[in-house]
């Protein structure tokens, strides 16, 4: 066995800060007496009889990542979130929020120290969002899954779950705190239907969808909420004509309310028939609905790559070379 000092040092999980521990004891003899220039004995006292150690850290400090590293290495796996109920419902729970749900909610949010750092009840106006989309921050996206109509939970989100693209609704997310901590006041759930999903995009509440309603959809995702298809060079205005296109398979520059449940009834129908692909994401209604090009139900990072150059050539072109790609398949 080593029984060399540094080589403990190096295999331990300090090893990011190298610790040299020096030690200094003050110790008469016996620790009773000495004598003193004039021969006289002096008792010296318990204090000055007792050890002194130095203990000096040299190197870099850890990093915020390298100590998120150990605390989760320790855990055995990545940290999730941690959640308490605070309270329930006067009545009965008629309904809780699911996936893709339209919520609205109070929150305080705090940091570790129990500094708030942001609270809708100061600023008078709850958050409305719609569940699993990419509306906020993964940990609240999951603990919310669940809750009740005047429910109040309370969420500690690890860093890992907190990671916004910074927005004007999240803007004042912290970025380097290990855990913040969030109560929730759920006040009010929507549940998802295809009507709701039409009346959500429907800004102008005329009974149709153009290309200037979705564009602004899309710009409002990513400037007030940070949801946004980042890195995949999709233009604004090409993805909203695409998207006008494919839900009214024809010249009109609008979608009607029936054109756009006709289609995505045919789509879920279609999406059941088939067998999901592995790796990929589930298909969101809305926006990214349009992002599953086989209609399987989900959506892979492939399509997401080939995204671009499809809304560019638009919605015609790509079912014309799908059509094309389907014939000559069945003639084989």
């Amino acid at each position: 066995m080593d029984n060399d000092p540094k080589s403990f040092w190096r295999r331990s999980v300090w090893h990011p800060v190298k610790v040299a521990l020096y030690g200094l004891i003050l110790l008469n003899h016996f620790a009773y007496a000495t004598p003193d220039s004039d021969s006289n004995k002096r008792v010296k006292s318990n204090e000055d009889s007792i050890p002194v150690i130095e203990i000096r850290a040299e190197g870099k400090p850890m990093t915020s990542a390298q100590i998120r590293a150990l605390e989760e290495e320790a855990e055995g796996k990545p940290f999730d979130i941690k959640t308490k109920q605070l309270k329930m419902p006067s009545q009965a729970c008629s309904k809780t929020a699911k996936r893709f749900d339209f919520v609205t909610f109070h929150y305080k949010g705090q940091l570790e120290n129990g500094k708030t750092f942001q609270s809708t009840y100061a600023e008078g106006q709850p958050v409305q969002i719609q569940l699993k989309t990419g509306m906020i921050i993964p940990g609240l996206d999951k603990g919310l899954i669940g809750m009740c109509e005047q429910e109040v939970k309370r969420i500690h989100v690890p860093w890992r779950l907190a990671q916004r693209r910074k927005s004007s609704k999240w803007k004042h997310l912290p970025k380097d705190e290990h855990w913040i901590i969030f109560e929730i006041e759920m006040l009010h759930i929507e549940p998802w239907t295809i009507e709701k999903q039409f009346q959500y995009l429907d800004a102008d509440k005329n009974g149709l969808l153009s290309e200037e309603e979705i564009v602004k959809e899309i710009r409002t995702l990513r400037e007030e909420y940070g949801k946004s298809w980042h890195g995949y060079n999709i233009d604004d205005q090409e993805m909203a004509k695409y998207f006008i296109d494919y839900f009214a398979d024809n010249s009109a520059k609008t979608v009607s309310k029936q054109q756009y449940e006709s289609r995505m009834s045919a789509d879920l129908k279609l999406a059941g028939s088939k067998k999901t692909k592995a790796g990929g994401s589930r298909r969101e209604p809305g926006l990214g609905w349009i992002f599953d090009f086989d209609n399987d139900g989900s959506v892979t990072y492939d399509e997401l790559s080939k995204a671009s150059m499809i809304f560019k050539s638009g919605y015609a072109a790509f079912r014309d070379a799908s059509s094309d790609v389907h014939n000559s398949d069945h003639e084989l």
